[in-house]
């Protein structure tokens, strides 16, 4: 049995990723901090370390994309040598974008999917032999409700996150057998530095469904998480409005769908 748990988070210089970081240094936890930006990854070290339980954890950042497999292999190494195989591998980098289908470019699209879904394959690979072998763990991708209801603007957002959620739950079914479990963390829109940036060029249809939802504080968002990981519950929909618009399209799928539409069409107004 491990002194202290070892927890690997992609997206870990802002958002999300961040506040479930500071959360796991919090409870004791040696945590490896991913992103690309080293600026921010020096910052989110910093405030780490400051809420630090014991003098001899350990926080460490990797400037990486993830979707770079050749740059990712060696950041794993090196978190393999210096930490650990993870016990918490969290996968919370990703990129958003509001744009019609018909206007969005080849190159935008496949850059969503190709840090949404493949970087977060990518990470998963580079650890899961190691977590089976230790017969223990918990690997939790960050979706979106966006991953669950379809929202217009987001063709190739959705299509990213409906893709993690397919992969996570295939992946939950083959890896169950070596005590490592799979959640998939589905939250509204967040306020995080890339929903703000994001604002800027949104679609006011887009826009407009959103703010029916309502925006989550980080806090409420990361109290689920942890919950939902300690309990490998699969699907974590964190704030009220959210389960209540999952469990509508999930259950009455026709009428959510019509209400959906009722809402783009007033919105286009």
């Amino acid at each position: 049995m491990k002194a202290k748990k070892t927890v690997v988070i992609t997206g870990g210089s802002s958002g999300i990723g961040l506040d479930l970081a500071k959360a796991y240094v919090q409870q004791g936890c040696d945590v490896a901090l991913l992103a690309r930006n080293q600026a921010r990854l020096d910052e989110a070290v910093s405030l780490c370390k400051g809420l630090m339980k014991t003098a001899d954890q350990v926080i460490k950042a990797y400037s990486v994309d993830v979707a770079d497999a050749q740059s990712l292999s060696k950041c794993v190494s090196d978190i393999k040598q210096t930490l650990s195989t993870p016990d918490i591998l969290i996968l919370s980098a990703g990129i958003v974008a509001s744009e019609r289908f018909v206007e969005q470019s080849d190159a935008g699209f496949e850059n969503i999917m190709q840090t949404n879904v493949m970087g977060s394959r990518l990470v998963v690979r580079a650890f899961i032999n190691d977590m089976i072998l230790q017969k223990s763990g918990q690997i939790c991708f960050v979706s979106s409700l966006g991953g669950i209801i379809s929202t217009y603007g987001y063709s190739a957002y959705s299509a990213s996150k409906f893709a993690v959620i397919g992969m996570a739950g295939a992946l939950r079914q083959e890896i169950a057998e070596y005590g490592v479990g799979v959640s998939v963390l589905c939250p509204p829109e967040v306020d995080t530095p890339m929903v703000a940036k994001e604002s800027e060029h949104i679609l006011p249809q887009t826009r407009f469904i959103k703010d029916i939802g309502g925006t989550l504080n980080v806090k409420t968002v990361t109290k689920s998480a942890l919950a939902g990981i300690d309990n490998n519950r699969f699907i974590i929909v964190p704030g009220l409005m959210a389960k209540i618009s999952y469990a509508q399209a999930r259950f009455m799928p026709r009428i959510f769908g019509w209400f959906m539409q009722l809402l783009v069409n007033y919105s286009s107004k």
